[in-house]
Formats: C-alpha cells, structure tokens, sequence
C-alpha cells in the first residue's frame, strides 16, 4: 500500500471510530441529584429576551409560518406579535402575568381578560400557563417537582438520560454532557407536551438554542420557533407589556375560561396631547 493509500484508509478508519464523549469541568457525573441542579441553574441563566423569529404551527386549526416580533421577561410577562408573508399584522398577545390581551386583525378585535391559560391559547393552538409559555421561549423546560429520579448515560445517543418520576407521571431530560443544557424532554403519564432544543449558538457567556419544537400529541398540535435575531437578558422595555387596545377594535371581555361576557364596544381613540 503507498503511501496515499494508507493515509486514506487511516481517514476512513478514523471517521468510522465514535468520538469521544466530552464533560464539562465537572467531569462525569454519576448522581441524578446532582446534574438535576445544575440544570436548573443553566436554565436560570436567562431571564428575558427580545427579537424577531419565524414561527411554524401544525394544528387541527390550521398549518403555517408567521414572522414574530417577541420580548418574553420572566416569571409571565409576554409581547408577541405575528405578521404575515407580507408583513401585515395577523395577532398579537400581552400578558403581564395576571392580565391579557389577544388582538386579532381579521375581525379587528381586542380579547381581554385574566391571564389564564385558556385565554392565552386564543394566540397558540395549545394551552399553556403564561409562566410556562415564558419559559419554553427562553429555551427552559417546565421540570416536573421529583418524588424520585434516576439518571443513565446514554454512549450512542451522547446524552445523559435523567428521568424524573412524580407518581404516575414521568418526564425524561436527555441533557448535553458537556454544556449541561437540556436538548430534549419527554413527558408521560399526564397530559403534556415534549421539547425539543437544538442549533445552539454561543451568545456572550450564554449557550443558548435557535430553535425551539414543541409537540403536543394529544392536541395533534407542534409549534416550531425558529429565532433570527434577538438579544437575550437586555433592560426589558416595560411599556411593551401594556394592556392597551388598539384604536378602533373591538373589545371583547372574557372570563378565565374563555367565554364572553358581552359588550363589544368600540376601543376609543387616545386622548390628545394636552388634554
């Protein structure tokens, strides 16, 4: 064999070997206790975020990919708004974590009423509680409180595996070994949603996803965010979570179960400078 021949077999040889798992400078760790708390502290780490993203939806209600304008500031208070191919307007959401508005262009119409998870699914096909909402866009997962937990290395996968148990429910974190970061979440036993975190980026000291996926089975529903530009743990702009209809919309009050509890006046113009 010449010497060609030989360093494209080494080549070969080497790209078919498996890489070598690598930990972080905590090393490997073998204690589920452990690696559940610092997974709570990387997910602590994010606090607010704001920027633009495509947002992808999959439902019974309809299927697309609407650009979206959000600032998201933890524990729930949420600015989403949504535009079309055109960049026309189509919704937006405010939540200040007890109050909400849903504006929806077609029918020009302004929902208002408690924050509760029902009222905020009037903006996404599924029902989220505005905290867990929050967190799922800062790249969080919700933790189940654990009654018990075990964790596994998983060699072919590269993951941890850290299951965590709460009577019949289970959720199970695949977990990054070497940045700690949850990738993936599973949850079974109750009704609830799996995650997905991937195309990570460094941002400053932040390791943080681009691309957040989140499945519902039983609602036959999956949203996919996708972020382009955002800036993450910068001075929150406060007057972005407002409660304020838009000139000339319709206002609807809703209780906390969604339905309406009449009027449908007209939102009046603002008051002149001065006045």
């Amino acid at each position: 064999m010449n010497r060609a021949a030989a360093a494209i077999f080494l080549a070969l040889l080497c790209s078919a070997c498996p890489k070598r798992l690598e930990f972080g400078p905590e090393g490997r760790i073998e204690d589920a206790q452990t690696l559940y708390q610092h997974v709570q502290q990387r997910q602590g780490q994010v606090v607010t975020l704001e920027g633009d993203s495509k947002l992808r939806v999959d439902s019974p209600q309809g299927s697309g990919t609407l650009s979206t304008f959000l600032s998201v500031t933890r524990p729930g208070l949420i600015h989403l708004e949504t535009y079309d191919f055109f960049n026309r307007p189509v919704a937006s959401l405010v939540s200040n974590g007890a109050r909400f508005g849903v504006y929806q262009a077609q029918g020009n119409t302004y929902y208002q009423g408690p924050a509760s998870p029902e009222n905020v699914s009037r903006f996404l096909p599924i029902v989220l509680p505005s905290e867990e909402l929050v967190a799922v866009m800062l790249g969080q997962v919700p933790l189940l409180p654990p009654e018990s937990m075990t964790l596994a290395l998983d060699e072919k996968e590269r993951v941890y595996v850290l299951t965590l148990v709460r009577g019949a429910a289970t959720q199970t974190l695949r977990v990054d070994p070497r940045h700690l970061r949850v990738v993936k979440s599973e949850v079974r036993g109750v009704p609830g949603y799996d995650l997905a975190f991937e195309d990570f980026k460094q941002r400053g000291e932040l390791l943080f996803p681009g691309k957040v996926i989140l499945t519902a089975d039983q609602a036959d529903t999956r949203l996919e965010l996708r972020y382009t530009e955002i800036t993450l743990n910068g001075r929150p702009d406060l007057t972005l979570y407002e409660l304020t209809p838009p000139e000339g919309a319709r206002v609807v009050d809703v209780d906390e179960r969604g339905r309406e509890l009449g009027g449908g006046a007209v939102s009046p113009p603002p008051p002149a400078p001065g006045s």
